[in-house]
């Protein structure tokens, strides 16, 4: 599932209030956590986006920087994760 255009609206402006300029690469990896949590009713760890991506954890810490998880929760609307 992809999400909606009203949804790219706003994801695409959460991500800029916390300055992140989305790239196609950033939108693989907020539709693979929110497809994710989905299916699943969990979170996604990094563990498994970085198996689900087949990208390095350095690139997806270079695309979220700080806590990709917690940043991706925050720009989707997902939970926050435990540990945040």
């Amino acid at each position: 599932m992809s999400f909606s255009n009203a949804q790219r609206e706003v994801i695409a402006a959460k991500a800029l209030e916390r300055g992140i300029h989305l790239t196609d690469e950033h939108w693989r990896l907020l539709e693979l956590s929110y497809n994710y949590y989905r299916q699943h009713e969990t979170l996604c760890t990094l563990r498994t986006l970085i198996k689900l991506s087949g990208l390095e954890k350095k690139k997806i810490y270079k695309l979220f920087p700080g806590n990709p998880i917690g940043e991706i929760s925050k720009i989707t609307g997902l939970p926050m994760p435990k540990e945040c």
